[in-house]
């Protein structure tokens, strides 16, 4: 009969390949464990929680807090874009409408008074208008003829008209002279400036910003000729803020 006998196995401790394969979980590299006779492949485990790896929620949250405030800037974009369209102001128009000569009542005789009619007409329907100061000046060929005037402020409600008549006190000399050299029809410049502010209710409120107007007036004058006198045609002026 023939004996049998069994190969000789050696016994390995269990901890000692469940140690090396635990110590491997977190690495990016595979691992080989070996005994005497056998050797052991081991998987890699990658853990979600290494450094390098994104974390999906705070992803998330850094998503939602870029698209939330690119949606801010675009409802700000759109609100400031209706308000200016609802309330971008137009400039107020100025015409000349009508002359005036009269004998002043001053103790000289030498004096005249011109006065002009000028209409400013708030075309805005939501934007009124404070003029804060008015400085307005009278000129023949680009030389004052008579000293400027100041205007009181003027509050000028939306989509309103209002008039104005200043007078100037012009030497009557001045006066004879304008009409000889232009034989009747005379050309005077007529000039406003002043600061204006615009108010939209307690929306919109701008700073103060410098307005000039210039008129431009052909007057029927005549030696000697006292009160209204005609304006050859109208005067529609320039604004420029």
């Amino acid at each position: 009969m023939f004996a049998t006998t069994a190969p000789h196995l050696r016994s390995v401790p269990l901890n000692s390949l469940i140690s090396p394969v635990r110590s491997q979980l977190h690495s990016s590299k595979p691992t080989m464990v070996t005994d005497d006779k056998h050797t052991h492949h081991v998987v890699t485990v990658t853990d979600d929680h290494h450094p390098n790896h994104k974390h999906p929620s705070r992803y998330n949250i850094r998503r939602t807090i870029s698209i939330t405030i690119v949606l801010i800037l675009i409802l700000a974009g759109i609100t400031a874009l209706v308000l200016w369209l609802l309330y971008h102001p137009h400039n107020p128009k100025f015409t000349v409408v009508g002359a005036a000569v009269y004998a002043a009542n001053t103790s000289s005789p030498d004096i005249t008074a011109i006065q002009f009619t000028i209409v400013t007409r708030n075309p805005n329907d939501r934007v009124s208008i404070y003029y804060d100061s008015f400085t307005v000046f009278l000129s023949y060929e680009n030389r004052p003829i008579a000293p400027p005037l100041m205007l009181p402020p003027l509050y000028h409600k939306r989509d309103s008209t209002v008039s104005m008549s200043p007078i100037w006190p012009v030497s009557s000399t001045v006066v004879n002279g304008l009409v000889a050299d232009d034989v009747g029809v005379v050309s005077l410049r007529l000039v406003v400036t002043g600061n204006l502010r615009w108010n939209a209710g307690n929306i919109v409120k701008s700073g103060r910003k410098g307005v000039y107007v210039g008129c431009d007036v052909l007057v029927g004058l005549k030696r000697g000729m006292l009160g209204q006198v005609p304006l050859v045609r109208p005067s529609f002026c320039s604004v420029d803020i």
